[in-house]
Protein backbone atom coordinates (compact mmCIF):
# COMPACT_ATOMS: atom_id res chain seq x y z
CA UNK A 1 0.00 0.00 0.00
CA UNK A 2 2.57 2.56 0.94
CA UNK A 3 4.30 1.98 -2.53
CA UNK A 4 1.75 3.18 -4.35
CA UNK A 5 0.85 5.89 -2.34
CA UNK A 6 4.21 6.99 -2.97
CA UNK A 7 3.84 6.64 -6.42
CA UNK A 8 0.68 8.81 -6.40
CA UNK A 9 2.40 11.49 -4.37
CA UNK A 10 4.53 11.38 -7.05
CA UNK A 11 2.24 12.07 -9.85
CA UNK A 12 0.83 14.89 -7.55
CA UNK A 13 3.73 16.62 -7.06
CA UNK A 14 4.01 17.26 -11.17
CA UNK A 15 1.14 19.66 -10.29
CA UNK A 16 2.77 21.29 -7.07
CA UNK A 17 5.40 22.05 -8.42
CA UNK A 18 4.08 23.78 -11.45
CA UNK A 19 1.86 25.92 -9.02
CA UNK A 20 4.73 26.62 -6.58
CA UNK A 21 7.37 27.22 -9.66
CA UNK A 22 9.36 24.69 -9.02
CA UNK A 23 9.64 20.83 -9.80
CA UNK A 24 6.58 18.81 -10.27
CA UNK A 25 4.06 17.50 -7.69
CA UNK A 26 2.44 17.42 -4.00
CA UNK A 27 5.59 17.05 -2.46
CA UNK A 28 7.28 19.84 -4.41
CA UNK A 29 10.82 18.51 -4.35
CA UNK A 30 12.65 15.25 -5.99
CA UNK A 31 16.40 14.91 -5.12
CA UNK A 32 19.11 12.65 -6.80
CA UNK A 33 21.41 15.26 -5.34
CA UNK A 34 22.71 18.43 -6.61
CA UNK A 35 25.77 19.64 -5.04
CA UNK A 36 26.57 21.50 -2.63
CA UNK A 37 27.26 23.68 -5.96
CA UNK A 38 23.71 24.07 -6.82
CA UNK A 39 23.08 25.76 -3.50
CA UNK A 40 25.34 29.20 -4.83
CA UNK A 41 25.62 28.23 -8.31
CA UNK A 42 22.03 28.48 -9.45
CA UNK A 43 22.77 32.54 -10.35
CA UNK A 44 25.78 31.66 -12.41
CA UNK A 45 23.98 28.65 -14.03
CA UNK A 46 21.07 30.19 -15.24
CA UNK A 47 23.24 32.78 -17.10
CA UNK A 48 25.31 29.87 -18.64
CA UNK A 49 22.28 28.39 -19.40
CA UNK A 50 21.07 31.37 -21.04
CA UNK A 51 23.91 32.45 -22.61
CA UNK A 52 24.84 28.98 -23.98
CA UNK A 53 23.68 28.59 -27.36
CA UNK A 54 23.45 25.05 -30.11
CA UNK A 55 24.58 25.91 -34.07
CA UNK A 56 23.91 22.42 -34.59
CA UNK A 57 27.47 21.72 -34.70
CA UNK A 58 30.10 19.34 -32.66
CA UNK A 59 32.26 21.35 -30.45
CA UNK A 60 35.73 20.53 -28.90
CA UNK A 61 35.89 17.97 -26.42
CA UNK A 62 36.12 19.59 -22.51
CA UNK A 63 33.39 20.56 -20.47
CA UNK A 64 29.78 18.98 -20.09
CA UNK A 65 30.22 16.23 -22.44
CA UNK A 66 26.70 17.14 -23.62
CA UNK A 67 28.00 20.13 -25.33
CA UNK A 68 30.38 18.04 -27.64
CA UNK A 69 27.43 17.87 -29.21
CA UNK A 70 24.56 19.78 -30.52
CA UNK A 71 23.51 18.41 -33.88
CA UNK A 72 19.60 17.78 -34.32
CA UNK A 73 19.25 14.59 -32.34
CA UNK A 74 15.82 12.75 -31.81
CA UNK A 75 15.18 9.93 -29.47
CA UNK A 76 11.85 7.77 -28.52
CA UNK A 77 10.36 7.99 -25.28
CA UNK A 78 7.47 5.70 -23.61
CA UNK A 79 6.05 7.42 -20.19
CA UNK A 80 4.29 5.23 -18.30
CA UNK A 81 0.94 7.54 -17.72
CA UNK A 82 -1.57 7.78 -19.86
CA UNK A 83 -2.72 10.97 -18.68
CA UNK A 84 0.33 12.75 -18.91
CA UNK A 85 -0.91 14.30 -22.58
CA UNK A 86 0.74 18.03 -20.84
CA UNK A 87 4.46 16.39 -21.07
CA UNK A 88 4.48 15.40 -25.29
CA UNK A 89 6.55 17.75 -26.42
CA UNK A 90 5.72 19.83 -29.45
CA UNK A 91 6.35 23.63 -29.68
CA UNK A 92 6.27 25.04 -25.92
CA UNK A 93 9.07 27.50 -24.78
CA UNK A 94 10.83 25.09 -22.61
CA UNK A 95 10.87 22.31 -25.31
CA UNK A 96 12.00 24.58 -27.95
CA UNK A 97 14.84 26.05 -25.54
CA UNK A 98 16.08 22.32 -25.06
CA UNK A 99 15.74 21.73 -28.68
CA UNK A 100 17.68 24.95 -29.37
CA UNK A 101 20.52 24.41 -26.83
CA UNK A 102 21.41 20.87 -27.08
CA UNK A 103 19.88 20.21 -30.20
CA UNK A 104 17.67 17.18 -28.58
CA UNK A 105 13.97 16.30 -29.35
CA UNK A 106 12.46 13.67 -27.56
CA UNK A 107 9.58 11.77 -29.12
CA UNK A 108 7.17 11.02 -26.35
CA UNK A 109 4.48 8.09 -26.29
CA UNK A 110 2.04 7.51 -23.95
CA UNK A 111 -0.15 4.48 -23.96
CA UNK A 112 -3.52 5.20 -26.07
CA UNK A 113 -5.22 2.20 -23.20
CA UNK A 114 -3.77 0.28 -20.43
CA UNK A 115 -1.02 1.37 -19.38
CA UNK A 116 0.04 -2.17 -18.09
CA UNK A 117 -0.86 -3.93 -21.64
CA UNK A 118 0.87 -1.52 -23.81
CA UNK A 119 3.87 -2.07 -21.49
CA UNK A 120 3.67 -5.76 -21.69
CA UNK A 121 3.09 -5.80 -25.07
CA UNK A 122 5.75 -3.96 -25.72
CA UNK A 123 8.09 -6.01 -23.54
CA UNK A 124 7.04 -9.20 -25.03
CA UNK A 125 7.54 -8.17 -28.54
CA UNK A 126 10.65 -6.66 -27.74
CA UNK A 127 9.68 -3.54 -29.93
CA UNK A 128 10.91 -0.78 -27.11
CA UNK A 129 12.04 2.94 -27.79
CA UNK A 130 14.65 4.59 -26.97
CA UNK A 131 14.02 5.46 -23.64
CA UNK A 132 11.13 4.55 -21.18
CA UNK A 133 9.79 6.10 -17.99
CA UNK A 134 8.71 3.86 -16.03
CA UNK A 135 7.68 4.00 -12.31
CA UNK A 136 10.96 2.58 -10.59
CA UNK A 137 8.86 -0.16 -8.37
CA UNK A 138 6.70 -1.63 -11.34
CA UNK A 139 6.96 -5.70 -12.01
CA UNK A 140 7.94 -5.01 -15.28
CA UNK A 141 11.51 -3.20 -13.96
CA UNK A 142 12.87 -6.45 -13.15
CA UNK A 143 12.04 -7.98 -16.98
CA UNK A 144 13.48 -5.67 -18.07
CA UNK A 145 16.93 -6.11 -16.37
CA UNK A 146 17.05 -9.70 -16.16
CA UNK A 147 16.06 -9.83 -19.98
CA UNK A 148 18.62 -7.73 -20.86
CA UNK A 149 16.92 -5.14 -22.48
CA UNK A 150 18.36 -1.84 -21.08
CA UNK A 151 21.94 -0.60 -20.71
CA UNK A 152 23.36 -0.05 -16.82
CA UNK A 153 23.35 3.58 -16.45
CA UNK A 154 26.83 3.17 -14.65
CA UNK A 155 28.37 1.76 -17.94
CA UNK A 156 27.29 4.59 -19.76
CA UNK A 157 28.30 7.15 -17.23
CA UNK A 158 31.16 5.68 -17.27
CA UNK A 159 32.03 5.77 -21.06
CA UNK A 160 30.51 8.86 -22.31
CA UNK A 161 29.24 11.14 -19.27
CA UNK A 162 31.66 11.19 -16.30
CA UNK A 163 31.05 14.38 -15.25
CA UNK A 164 27.50 12.95 -14.19
CA UNK A 165 28.52 10.31 -11.52
CA UNK A 166 29.69 13.19 -9.37
CA UNK A 167 26.36 14.94 -9.54
CA UNK A 168 24.20 11.43 -7.93
CA UNK A 169 23.28 11.15 -4.73
CA UNK A 170 25.47 8.73 -3.07
CA UNK A 171 22.27 7.31 -0.77
CA UNK A 172 20.18 7.27 -3.75
CA UNK A 173 22.85 5.70 -6.05
CA UNK A 174 22.67 2.94 -3.23
CA UNK A 175 18.94 2.22 -2.60
CA UNK A 176 17.85 2.03 -6.34
CA UNK A 177 21.42 -0.03 -7.39
CA UNK A 178 20.05 -4.12 -8.19
CA UNK A 179 22.87 -6.65 -7.98
CA UNK A 180 25.18 -3.77 -7.67
CA UNK A 181 24.21 -1.31 -10.89
CA UNK A 182 21.97 1.59 -11.32
CA UNK A 183 19.67 0.76 -13.90
CA UNK A 184 17.65 3.80 -13.99
CA UNK A 185 18.25 7.51 -13.51
CA UNK A 186 14.96 8.17 -10.82
CA UNK A 187 13.46 11.16 -10.85
CA UNK A 188 11.92 12.26 -7.84
CA UNK A 189 14.68 10.60 -5.39
CA UNK A 190 14.16 13.08 -1.87
CA UNK A 191 17.12 13.81 0.67
CA UNK A 192 16.14 13.20 4.43
CA UNK A 193 16.10 16.88 4.64
CA UNK A 194 12.83 17.10 2.97
CA UNK A 195 10.70 16.56 6.33
CA UNK A 196 11.98 20.11 7.45
CA UNK A 197 12.42 21.97 4.43
CA UNK A 198 10.16 23.66 1.87
CA UNK A 199 6.39 23.09 0.79
CA UNK A 200 4.85 20.69 3.42
CA UNK A 201 4.06 17.19 2.87
CA UNK A 202 0.40 16.08 2.48
CA UNK A 203 0.63 12.13 2.15
CA UNK A 204 -2.79 11.83 1.99
CA UNK A 205 -6.01 12.42 0.06
CA UNK A 206 -7.86 14.94 1.86
CA UNK A 207 -11.28 15.81 2.39
CA UNK A 208 -12.80 19.02 1.62
CA UNK A 209 -16.73 20.64 3.06
CA UNK A 210 -18.41 22.23 0.40
CA UNK A 211 -18.01 26.56 2.10
CA UNK A 212 -21.94 27.06 2.09
CA UNK A 213 -23.02 24.17 3.10
CA UNK A 214 -20.84 24.56 5.66
CA UNK A 215 -22.23 27.81 7.04
CA UNK A 216 -25.97 26.71 6.18
CA UNK A 217 -25.52 23.84 8.67
CA UNK A 218 -24.28 25.84 11.54
CA UNK A 219 -20.33 25.84 10.76
CA UNK A 220 -20.47 22.64 13.59
CA UNK A 221 -16.94 21.51 14.65
CA UNK A 222 -16.32 18.53 13.08
CA UNK A 223 -12.81 16.63 14.77
CA UNK A 224 -13.88 13.60 14.76
CA UNK A 225 -15.80 10.49 12.70
CA UNK A 226 -18.69 11.25 15.06
CA UNK A 227 -18.92 14.57 13.84
CA UNK A 228 -18.62 14.12 9.99
CA UNK A 229 -21.10 11.64 10.39
CA UNK A 230 -23.56 14.12 11.93
CA UNK A 231 -22.44 16.58 9.62
CA UNK A 232 -23.26 14.75 6.76
CA UNK A 233 -26.77 13.82 7.74
CA UNK A 234 -27.35 17.65 8.54
CA UNK A 235 -26.07 18.50 4.73
CA UNK A 236 -28.37 16.37 3.28
CA UNK A 237 -31.37 16.98 5.12
CA UNK A 238 -30.44 20.68 4.06
CA UNK A 239 -29.20 20.23 0.48
CA UNK A 240 -31.16 17.26 -0.26
CA UNK A 241 -29.93 17.31 -4.03
CA UNK A 242 -26.02 17.10 -3.17
CA UNK A 243 -24.52 14.29 -2.41
CA UNK A 244 -22.89 13.89 0.70
CA UNK A 245 -20.03 12.77 0.30
CA UNK A 246 -17.75 12.09 -2.71
CA UNK A 247 -14.35 9.70 -3.16
CA UNK A 248 -12.26 9.22 -5.74
CA UNK A 249 -12.81 5.65 -7.69
CA UNK A 250 -11.89 2.22 -6.37
CA UNK A 251 -9.46 -0.18 -7.71
CA UNK A 252 -7.28 -1.46 -5.83
CA UNK A 253 -4.49 -2.60 -9.11
CA UNK A 254 -3.80 0.76 -9.33
CA UNK A 255 -4.65 2.54 -5.93
CA UNK A 256 -3.08 -0.03 -3.40
CA UNK A 257 -5.25 -2.09 -0.89
CA UNK A 258 -6.94 1.20 0.63
CA UNK A 259 -8.40 0.54 -2.64
CA UNK A 260 -9.74 4.56 -3.03
CA UNK A 261 -6.87 7.21 -2.40
CA UNK A 262 -9.50 8.48 -0.44
CA UNK A 263 -9.73 6.06 1.83
CA UNK A 264 -6.28 6.85 3.82
CA UNK A 265 -7.55 9.94 5.42
CA UNK A 266 -9.82 7.59 7.37
CA UNK A 267 -8.41 4.53 7.26
CA UNK A 268 -5.15 6.69 9.51
CA UNK A 269 -7.60 8.13 12.08
CA UNK A 270 -8.74 4.21 12.48
CA UNK A 271 -5.57 2.80 12.28
CA UNK A 272 -2.73 5.70 13.34
CA UNK A 273 -0.58 2.49 14.00
CA UNK A 274 -1.35 0.60 11.01
CA UNK A 275 2.60 0.83 8.97
CA UNK A 276 3.95 -0.66 12.45
CA UNK A 277 1.35 -3.33 13.25
CA UNK A 278 1.50 -4.82 10.26
CA UNK A 279 5.05 -5.67 10.79
CA UNK A 280 5.38 -8.73 12.75
CA UNK A 281 9.25 -9.61 13.87
CA UNK A 282 8.18 -12.56 16.33
CA UNK A 283 6.53 -14.29 13.12
CA UNK A 284 8.71 -12.83 10.85
CA UNK A 285 6.05 -11.96 8.52
CA UNK A 286 4.68 -8.38 7.09
CA UNK A 287 1.10 -8.80 7.37
CA UNK A 288 -1.63 -7.46 4.61
CA UNK A 289 -3.63 -4.24 5.70
CA UNK A 290 -6.41 -6.22 5.47
CA UNK A 291 -5.89 -8.46 8.34
CA UNK A 292 -6.06 -5.61 10.61
CA UNK A 293 -8.76 -4.18 12.70
CA UNK A 294 -8.60 -0.19 12.53
CA UNK A 295 -8.00 -0.86 8.60
CA UNK A 296 -11.21 -2.76 8.14
CA UNK A 297 -13.00 -0.21 10.54
CA UNK A 298 -12.29 2.30 7.80
CA UNK A 299 -14.38 0.28 5.54
CA UNK A 300 -17.08 -0.38 8.27
CA UNK A 301 -17.15 3.34 8.68
CA UNK A 302 -18.09 3.87 5.02
CA UNK A 303 -20.82 1.16 5.38
CA UNK A 304 -22.32 3.19 7.86
CA UNK A 305 -21.87 6.07 5.36
CA UNK A 306 -24.09 3.42 2.75
CA UNK A 307 -26.66 2.66 5.38
CA UNK A 308 -27.29 5.83 6.34
CA UNK A 309 -27.62 6.60 2.75
CA UNK A 310 -24.93 9.11 2.70
CA UNK A 311 -22.68 7.28 0.09
CA UNK A 312 -23.94 6.93 -3.33
CA UNK A 313 -23.07 3.22 -4.69
CA UNK A 314 -22.24 4.41 -7.88
CA UNK A 315 -18.90 5.86 -6.75
CA UNK A 316 -17.88 2.37 -6.18
CA UNK A 317 -18.12 2.17 -10.07
CA UNK A 318 -17.55 5.32 -11.37
CA UNK A 319 -14.22 6.15 -13.55
CA UNK A 320 -11.98 9.17 -12.22
CA UNK A 321 -13.57 11.10 -15.13
CA UNK A 322 -16.72 10.73 -14.15
CA UNK A 323 -16.35 12.06 -9.92
CA UNK A 324 -14.36 14.62 -11.42
CA UNK A 325 -16.97 15.81 -13.79
CA UNK A 326 -19.56 16.03 -10.35
CA UNK A 327 -16.45 17.73 -8.61
CA UNK A 328 -16.29 20.37 -10.99
CA UNK A 329 -19.75 20.64 -10.79
CA UNK A 330 -19.44 21.07 -6.72
CA UNK A 331 -22.29 18.41 -6.47
CA UNK A 332 -20.73 17.11 -3.12
CA UNK A 333 -20.85 18.38 0.30
CA UNK A 334 -17.76 16.78 1.72
CA UNK A 335 -15.34 15.67 -0.69
CA UNK A 336 -12.20 14.24 -1.12
CA UNK A 337 -9.31 15.39 -3.67
CA UNK A 338 -5.53 15.79 -4.02
CA UNK A 339 -4.64 18.66 -1.97
CA UNK A 340 -3.18 20.47 -4.95
CA UNK A 341 -5.77 19.18 -7.30
CA UNK A 342 -8.98 20.81 -5.18
CA UNK A 343 -6.30 24.25 -4.98
CA UNK A 344 -5.67 24.91 -8.81
CA UNK A 345 -8.20 22.99 -10.35
CA UNK A 346 -11.79 22.89 -9.09
CA UNK A 347 -11.96 25.96 -6.40
CA UNK A 348 -10.48 27.98 -9.31
CA UNK A 349 -13.12 26.30 -12.07
CA UNK A 350 -16.22 26.26 -9.05
CA UNK A 351 -15.83 30.13 -7.97
CA UNK A 352 -15.31 30.76 -11.79
CA UNK A 353 -18.66 28.81 -13.35
CA UNK A 354 -20.73 28.72 -9.93
CA UNK A 355 -19.17 31.23 -7.32
CA UNK A 356 -16.96 31.46 -4.53
CA UNK A 357 -19.61 30.42 -2.13
CA UNK A 358 -19.64 27.47 -3.27
CA UNK A 359 -15.60 26.13 -3.32
CA UNK A 360 -14.49 23.74 -0.95
CA UNK A 361 -12.47 24.10 2.74
CA UNK A 362 -10.45 21.74 3.88
CA UNK A 363 -11.47 19.56 7.03
CA UNK A 364 -8.76 19.25 9.63
CA UNK A 365 -7.59 15.71 10.89
CA UNK A 366 -10.61 13.39 12.52
CA UNK A 367 -10.15 11.44 15.51
CA UNK A 368 -11.21 8.11 15.54
CA UNK A 369 -12.77 5.91 18.77
CA UNK A 370 -10.35 8.26 20.47
CA UNK A 371 -7.04 8.38 18.57
CA UNK A 372 -5.63 11.16 17.14
CA UNK A 373 -5.14 10.48 13.50
CA UNK A 374 -0.93 9.92 12.61
CA UNK A 375 -0.32 10.20 8.18
CA UNK A 376 2.94 8.45 7.62
CA UNK A 377 5.04 11.24 5.57
CA UNK A 378 8.44 10.34 4.18
CA UNK A 379 10.44 11.73 1.61
CA UNK A 380 10.10 9.93 -2.05
CA UNK A 381 12.16 7.36 -2.98
CA UNK A 382 11.97 8.55 -6.42
CA UNK A 383 8.97 8.22 -8.74
CA UNK A 384 9.84 7.44 -11.94
CA UNK A 385 13.19 5.63 -13.61
CA UNK A 386 14.65 6.77 -16.73
CA UNK A 387 15.44 3.82 -18.86
CA UNK A 388 17.66 3.88 -22.24
CA UNK A 389 16.77 0.64 -24.04
CA UNK A 390 19.31 -1.56 -25.77
CA UNK A 391 17.18 -0.73 -29.08
CA UNK A 392 18.65 2.95 -28.29
CA UNK A 393 20.20 4.30 -31.91
CA UNK A 394 22.30 6.48 -29.94
CA UNK A 395 22.85 5.85 -25.58
CA UNK A 396 25.94 7.77 -25.89
CA UNK A 397 24.37 10.83 -27.44
CA UNK A 398 20.87 9.98 -24.61
CA UNK A 399 23.29 9.70 -21.57
CA UNK A 400 25.12 12.96 -22.54
CA UNK A 401 21.51 14.76 -22.64
CA UNK A 402 20.79 13.22 -19.32
CA UNK A 403 23.60 14.77 -17.88
CA UNK A 404 22.27 18.36 -19.27
CA UNK A 405 18.99 17.47 -17.46
CA UNK A 406 20.48 16.91 -14.61
CA UNK A 407 23.04 19.64 -14.07
CA UNK A 408 21.79 22.96 -12.53
CA UNK A 409 22.00 24.45 -15.98
CA UNK A 410 18.91 21.49 -17.04
CA UNK A 411 17.33 22.28 -14.02
CA UNK A 412 16.65 25.84 -14.72
CA UNK A 413 16.01 25.18 -18.16
CA UNK A 414 13.52 22.53 -17.19
CA UNK A 415 11.71 24.36 -14.43
CA UNK A 416 11.64 27.99 -15.00
CA UNK A 417 13.15 28.66 -18.96
CA UNK A 418 15.05 31.58 -19.49
CA UNK A 419 16.21 34.24 -17.71
CA UNK A 420 14.47 37.72 -19.31
CA UNK A 421 12.01 36.09 -20.67
CA UNK A 422 10.27 33.29 -18.47
CA UNK A 423 12.32 34.43 -15.58
CA UNK A 424 13.79 36.86 -13.64
CA UNK A 425 16.20 36.77 -10.44
CA UNK A 426 15.03 37.74 -7.04
CA UNK A 427 17.54 38.17 -3.73
CA UNK A 428 19.02 34.98 -5.77
CA UNK A 429 16.17 32.64 -6.75
CA UNK A 430 14.44 32.50 -9.92
CA UNK A 431 11.06 34.01 -10.19
CA UNK A 432 8.48 33.35 -13.02
CA UNK A 433 7.41 36.99 -14.87
CA UNK A 434 4.16 37.95 -13.85
CA UNK A 435 2.69 37.03 -17.28
CA UNK A 436 3.99 33.59 -16.86
CA UNK A 437 2.98 32.97 -13.68
CA UNK A 438 -0.46 34.59 -13.78
CA UNK A 439 -1.22 31.83 -16.64
CA UNK A 440 0.07 29.31 -14.15
CA UNK A 441 -2.77 30.15 -11.36
CA UNK A 442 -5.40 31.25 -14.18
CA UNK A 443 -5.42 28.42 -16.60
CA UNK A 444 -2.83 25.71 -15.61
CA UNK A 445 -3.52 23.50 -19.00
CA UNK A 446 -3.14 26.51 -21.30
CA UNK A 447 0.52 27.45 -19.21
CA UNK A 448 1.55 23.85 -19.81
CA UNK A 449 0.38 24.02 -23.57
CA UNK A 450 2.33 27.50 -24.19
CA UNK A 451 5.45 27.19 -21.78
CA UNK A 452 5.54 23.25 -21.56
CA UNK A 453 7.91 24.34 -17.96
CA UNK A 454 7.81 21.16 -15.35
CA UNK A 455 7.16 19.06 -18.66
CA UNK A 456 10.42 18.73 -20.94
CA UNK A 457 13.25 16.33 -19.41
CA UNK A 458 10.97 14.98 -16.42
CA UNK A 459 14.34 14.85 -14.48
CA UNK A 460 13.31 16.51 -11.41
CA UNK A 461 15.82 17.05 -8.76
CA UNK A 462 15.77 19.01 -6.07
CA UNK A 463 18.32 21.46 -4.50
CA UNK A 464 18.41 23.93 -1.70
CA UNK A 465 17.67 27.21 -4.04
CA UNK A 466 15.47 25.32 -6.35
CA UNK A 467 13.17 24.10 -2.78
CA UNK A 468 13.83 27.33 -1.60
CA UNK A 469 12.02 29.13 -4.40
CA UNK A 470 9.48 26.47 -4.61
CA UNK A 471 8.67 27.74 -1.18
CA UNK A 472 8.36 31.12 -1.47
CA UNK A 473 6.47 31.10 -4.36
CA UNK A 474 3.63 28.50 -2.93
CA UNK A 475 3.46 30.46 -0.13
CA UNK A 476 3.02 33.50 -2.34
CA UNK A 477 0.70 32.05 -5.09
CA UNK A 478 -1.18 29.53 -2.81
CA UNK A 479 -1.83 30.84 0.60
CA UNK A 480 -5.00 28.89 1.61
CA UNK A 481 -2.93 25.88 -0.01
CA UNK A 482 -0.22 26.71 2.33
CA UNK A 483 -2.21 27.11 5.20
CA UNK A 484 -4.15 24.36 4.73
CA UNK A 485 -0.69 21.90 4.08
CA UNK A 486 0.39 23.53 7.10
CA UNK A 487 -3.69 22.35 9.22
CA UNK A 488 -2.59 18.54 8.14
CA UNK A 489 1.57 18.46 8.82
CA UNK A 490 1.03 18.14 12.43
CA UNK A 491 -0.46 14.80 12.25
CA UNK A 492 2.63 13.54 9.75
CA UNK A 493 5.39 11.20 10.98
CA UNK A 494 7.98 9.71 9.53
CA UNK A 495 7.46 6.42 7.80
CA UNK A 496 11.05 5.98 6.76
CA UNK A 497 13.15 4.28 9.61
CA UNK A 498 10.28 1.57 9.03
CA UNK A 499 11.49 -0.14 5.98
CA UNK A 500 7.79 -0.26 4.31
CA UNK A 501 8.92 0.82 0.84
CA UNK A 502 8.07 -0.96 -2.26
CA UNK A 503 7.31 -4.66 -0.17
CA UNK A 504 5.28 -6.69 -2.62
CA UNK A 505 6.54 -9.61 -4.45
CA UNK A 506 8.16 -9.12 -7.93
CA UNK A 507 5.18 -10.30 -10.27
CA UNK A 508 6.81 -13.23 -11.99
CA UNK A 509 7.18 -15.35 -9.08
CA UNK A 510 5.07 -17.25 -7.33
CA UNK A 511 4.43 -15.06 -4.34
CA UNK A 512 3.76 -12.57 -7.12
CA UNK A 513 1.09 -14.57 -8.72
CA UNK A 514 -0.79 -15.32 -5.56
CA UNK A 515 -0.52 -11.11 -4.54
CA UNK A 516 -2.47 -10.35 -7.73
CA UNK A 517 -5.06 -13.04 -6.15
CA UNK A 518 -5.27 -11.49 -3.42
CA UNK A 519 -5.50 -7.99 -4.86
CA UNK A 520 -8.48 -9.27 -7.35
CA UNK A 521 -10.08 -10.88 -4.36
CA UNK A 522 -9.68 -7.87 -1.69
CA UNK A 523 -11.23 -5.02 -5.31
CA UNK A 524 -14.35 -7.89 -5.21
CA UNK A 525 -14.84 -7.85 -1.56
CA UNK A 526 -14.65 -3.87 -0.85
CA UNK A 527 -18.00 -3.04 -2.85
CA UNK A 528 -19.34 -5.86 -0.66
CA UNK A 529 -18.43 -4.48 2.40
CA UNK A 530 -19.42 -0.67 1.87
CA UNK A 531 -22.81 -1.69 0.96
CA UNK A 532 -23.62 -4.37 3.20
CA UNK A 533 -26.93 -4.42 5.13
CA UNK A 534 -26.23 -5.22 8.29
CA UNK A 535 -23.19 -5.68 10.94
CA UNK A 536 -23.67 -9.41 10.45
CA UNK A 537 -23.81 -9.37 6.33
CA UNK A 538 -20.27 -7.17 7.12
CA UNK A 539 -18.86 -9.29 9.06
CA UNK A 540 -19.53 -12.65 7.17
CA UNK A 541 -18.53 -11.03 3.86
CA UNK A 542 -14.98 -10.21 5.56
CA UNK A 543 -14.52 -13.28 6.98
CA UNK A 544 -15.38 -15.09 3.83
CA UNK A 545 -12.56 -12.92 2.40
CA UNK A 546 -9.69 -13.81 4.84
CA UNK A 547 -10.68 -17.58 4.68
CA UNK A 548 -10.51 -17.27 1.06
CA UNK A 549 -6.64 -14.81 0.92
CA UNK A 550 -5.63 -17.66 3.68
CA UNK A 551 -7.06 -20.64 0.65
CA UNK A 552 -4.52 -18.94 -2.06
CA UNK A 553 -1.11 -18.77 0.00
CA UNK A 554 -1.20 -15.14 1.19
CA UNK A 555 0.74 -16.19 3.88
CA UNK A 556 3.54 -17.37 1.28
CA UNK A 557 3.30 -13.52 0.43
CA UNK A 558 3.49 -11.90 3.93
CA UNK A 559 6.50 -14.20 4.80
CA UNK A 560 7.82 -12.22 1.38
CA UNK A 561 7.22 -8.48 2.67
CA UNK A 562 8.89 -9.41 5.30
CA UNK A 563 12.12 -10.29 3.48
CA UNK A 564 11.72 -6.77 1.57
CA UNK A 565 11.05 -4.97 4.33
CA UNK A 566 14.04 -6.03 5.69
CA UNK A 567 16.18 -5.58 2.60
CA UNK A 568 14.23 -1.94 2.52
CA UNK A 569 16.39 -1.43 6.07
CA UNK A 570 19.25 -2.76 4.93
CA UNK A 571 19.33 -0.33 1.91
CA UNK A 572 18.65 2.89 3.92
CA UNK A 573 21.50 1.64 6.15
CA UNK A 574 19.47 0.86 9.39
CA UNK A 575 19.60 -2.25 10.00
Amino acid sequence: MIGTRWKQAACMTVALAVLAGCSSNTNTNTNANTQEAATTGNNAAGKEANNATAEGTTTEAGGPSWKQDTSPFTFTQYFYGNWASNYLWKDQFAMKLVTEKTGVTIDRKLATGSDDDYLNTMIASGDLPDTIMLDWNNPAVSKLIKNGMVYSIDELIENYAPDLKGMLDEEMVKYHSVDGKLWYLPNYFETKERLTSGVPITPIRPWFIRKDIYEAIGSPKIETTDDLLAALKQAKAKFPDVSPVGVEFFDVAKNGFEGSLSMDYLIYSFAPQLLEERIKDDQKIVEYPMRNKGFIDAFRYMNTLSREGLFDPQLLIYKQEQYEEKLYGAQYAVASQFMDGMYTRYNPKIESTLGAEKKYDILGGIKANGQTPRYPASRLMGWQGFFVTKKAKNPERIIRFAEYAWSDEGQLDFLYGKEGETYELVDGLPQYKPEVRDLMLKDNNAWYAKYGLTASTLLWRSGKTIDAAATRDFKKDQPEQFEAKKLLEKFNYDVYPLGMENLEPEGSTSEGVINVKVKDLWNKTIPKLVLAKSDEEFDGVYADFIAQMDKVGAANVEKVMYERHLEDLKKKGIQ
